[in-house]
């Protein structure tokens, strides 16, 4: 996580120096985790528990134009989920497992405005937007002892997913913008819940669930960003 913190900051630093038309800022909702434990609501912000699903990040985008912006993004969430939770198949809450996990996350990607988005417009702007790109996360490894509901953590492990992001954002005063969000990261894991342990794992394990398909987490929230840089050069002629 050290090394990732430190790519972070020299991307960071490079964009802040070499380029303009910069916002930074933070971002907080709610998160939901979709896998082989408890309900399977796609998007569903503190998923019955604020304590267990929730994420806070920081966010910087480099606005190219218009319509075009990259982005850099870092979040630590916390998620978690129970088979004896409201909207869960009767088959799982009969099998009773239940997770916590956390996550730390670098995203990087490209924003797509719909509508043309003037950063330095005294009129209020607004436009629906997507993004995607690649995110490196970590996250602790889980796995279930025999006869035993709750997953237990025996190591930690860094992957590769893959956010698809849909949003709103508005630019109410000439140097923030107001963005609201829905992340939602299709995992190279199978293993957020504890179902999935690695070879090593699975003789001492209660191993199930579904191999088909990976494990998601859903990140829902708001953006507030503050806007800096060299106005001159991204004036149009």
């Amino acid at each position: 996580m050290k090394k990732i913190t430190i790519c972070l900051i020299i991307f960071f630093t490079t964009l802040t120096v070499f380029s303009q038309n910069n916002e930074i800022g933070v971002f907080v909702g709610g998160a939901n985790y979709i896998g082989d434990v408890g309900p399977t609501t796609y998007i569903h912000p503190f998923s019955y528990n604020i304590s267990t699903n929730a994420v806070a990040g920081i966010i910087f985008r480099k606005n190219l134009n218009e319509r075009i912006a990259l982005r850099a993004k870092f979040n630590y969430a916390k998620i978690g989920s129970s088979d004896n939770w409201p909207k869960t198949a009767e088959y799982r809450k009969q099998r009773g497992k239940y997770f916590k996990n956390s996550i730390n996350e670098l995203n990087l990607g490209v924003d797509f405005n719909f509508l043309d988005f003037d950063i330095y417009s005294s009129s209020l702007e607004m436009t629906p937007y997507v993004s995607s790109g690649i995110s490196l996360f970590r996250y602790n490894l889980l796995r279930y002892e025999s006869g035993i509901a709750k997953a237990i953590k025996y190591g930690d492990a860094t992957d590769l997913s893959f956010p698809i992001t849909i949003g709103y954002k508005i630019k109410p005063l000439n140097s923030f913008i107001i963005a609201f969000e829905i992340n939602a990261n299709y995992s190279n894991s199978d293993n957020l819940d504890g179902s999935y342990p690695d070879l090593k794992q699975k003789a001492s394990s209660d191993y199930f669930g579904s191999t088909l398909s990976k494990d998601w987490y859903v990140f829902s929230g708001i953006t507030l960003t503050y806007l800096f840089g060299n106005k001159k050069c991204y004036c149009p002629n």
